[in-house]
């Protein structure tokens, strides 16, 4: 169990709390990241359907074992790096500490409500701080707003962690342009601009050329690089071109 670095959260408080903020209605489908030994699921199965993910083979096996006859829970077991999501409208989750920034990642490609997560004390500061302080946190508010619910003491998980924990809410932003470009990370620049331009603003390949030509000129320190190689500092020059001429 502790060779995926997860502590459980066994707070039934704080359970309770993660499931307030979601307002639950018997219509949604809540995606649980690391659902451990399933206290979190048992309690929103009662309210709506929930999909469980859990990559420890042992730990699947004795959820469904215990869940085999609940209709409102489903249960994957595989490492969510690896897998296309089922479609889902929530997230009440507790994930795995080790690979929190890039479940985080992977959660900008799906369309979802709101979720709520409990996370390491460290990177939501990161994520609550403006402005940003490092590139990850950067794409994370061009994609979700955050609020902090409430911190989580050490006790409420076994076992007990070295860290400080803290609840935060997650809410999607309106699709915005930007958003589309920071999709295209393998791209340089240009091409990640032109290609967005297309998909966003639904235009054909000669117009979006037309209008990036005419306004270019203020990033053109940037133009040819990488947009996954940018800087804090870069990303902040592309985000105003955005704003500016779009």
């Amino acid at each position: 169990m502790a060779s995926f670095d997860q502590n459980f959260l066994i707070d039934e408080n704080i359970i309770d709390t993660e499931i307030k903020t979601q307002d639950l209605k018997p219509s949604d489908v809540v995606l649980d990241i690391g659902c451990g030994f399933g206290y979190t699921l048992q309690k929103i199965s009662k309210i709506c359907r929930v999909i469980g993910i859990e990559n420890d083979f042992k730990i699947y096996s004795y959820l469904v074992d215990k869940y085999e006859l609940e209709k409102n829970v489903e249960l994957i077991n595989g490492d969510i790096m690896e897998m296309v999501l089922p479609k889902f409208s929530k997230i009440i989750s507790n994930p795995p500490y080790s690979i929190v920034d890039r479940i985080m990642d992977k959660l900008t490609h799906y369309s979802f409500s709101s979720g709520v997560m409990v996370l390491p004390k460290t990177l939501t500061d990161a994520l609550l701080e403006t402005p940003c302080c490092n590139k990850f946190s950067f794409v994370q508010q061009a994609f979700f707003s955050f609020e902090k619910v409430t911190d989580v003491e050490k006790d409420s998980f076994y076992p007990i962690p070295r860290i400080t924990s803290v609840m935060l809410l997650i809410k999607p932003k309106e699709y915005s342009l930007l958003q589309e470009v920071l999709k295209h990370g393998e791209m340089t620049v240009k091409n990640a601009l032109l290609q967005s331009e297309q998909n966003f603003l639904d235009t054909t390949k000669r117009r979006s050329r037309e209008h990036l030509d005419a306004s270019i000129k203020s990033i053109d320190n940037i133009f040819d690089k990488q947009l996954k190689r940018l800087n804090l500092d870069e990303l902040y020059q592309l985000r105003s071109f955005i704003e500016e001429y779009h």
